[in-house]
């Protein structure tokens, strides 16, 4: 694996250097060619989305992103827990992308079927290589446990699933969710880590440096066709390092 570590002061940095990748990549796409974003949820995405909602609203051609989610908690989508919902929030709401641009996970269905329906949106959407749908970019995040999208340790079996996307649980809390698996993140063409804080810093520097418990930690099984995947962390996380 080849990790590109990029350190910034602070989230909002953090935020500003992922807006400008982002704003960056839909410059070099042609024009009537679509940029595939799958996000995640959790607070550091949200910085990121009124960010752009915020300073980026004119800067980026909306209209050739399209956007896709990681993984969705099984909740309707005005839950609080609901990662649309803290998108659409933030972000959506404001009409900056086309509606008919943006693919949510439907969290209020039964898991199951929704994780086929996403199945065959992905196919029907996306093109294939490998045999998975092939986004852009995947921008990801990583709990304290070094679970990434919704792939928990203890559940390894879906870094390497037959399935694009799988219908899973929260070991902790029980909570079902929806989860693009790991075939299916590995096989985009840039995946950026978005991270931060010191209580992620032990975790990082254990994947980073390919210490033995990495290994039980799915956020240490992602990597792109190429072997490399993007770290953009804060000073706060590199504490560590």
């Amino acid at each position: 694996m080849q990790i590109n570590l990029q350190i910034f002061e602070n989230g909002a940095s953090v935020s500003y250097a992922v807006a400008e990748l982002i704003k960056e990549k839909v410059k070099a796409t042609p024009d009537g060619q679509f940029l595939t974003i799958a996000v995640s949820g959790g607070t550091t995405p949200r910085l990121l989305f009124e960010l752009l909602g915020n300073e980026y609203e004119k800067s980026i051609d909306w209209k050739k992103v399209r956007i896709f989610w990681v993984d969705e908690r099984c909740v309707n989508p005005t839950d609080r827990e609901s990662n649309f919902g803290m998108t659409y929030d933030a972000f959506l709401q404001k009409s900056i992308v086309p509606g008919e641009n943006i693919f949510r996970m439907r969290g209020e269905e039964i898991p199951e079927f929704e994780a086929e329906r996403y199945r065959e949106l992905l196919r029907k959407e996306l093109p294939a290589r490998f045999g998975y749908p092939v986004f852009d970019l995947i921008l990801l995040g990583m709990g304290n446990d070094g679970h990434t999208a919704s792939i928990f340790p203890g559940d390894l079996s879906l870094i390497d699933s037959e399935l694009a996307v799988a219908a899973t649980q929260n070991p902790y809390t029980q909570q079902k969710r929806i989860t693009l698996t790991g075939n299916t993140i590995n096989n985009a063409n840039q995946i950026v880590f978005i991270i931060t804080g010191e209580s992620k810093s032990q975790l990082i520097k254990e994947i980073i440096q390919n210490a033995p418990q990495a290994k039980y930690y799915p956020a240490a099984h992602i990597v792109n066709p190429k072997g490399k995947v993007d770290f953009y962390i804060d000073k706060a996380a590199a504490t560590k390092l």
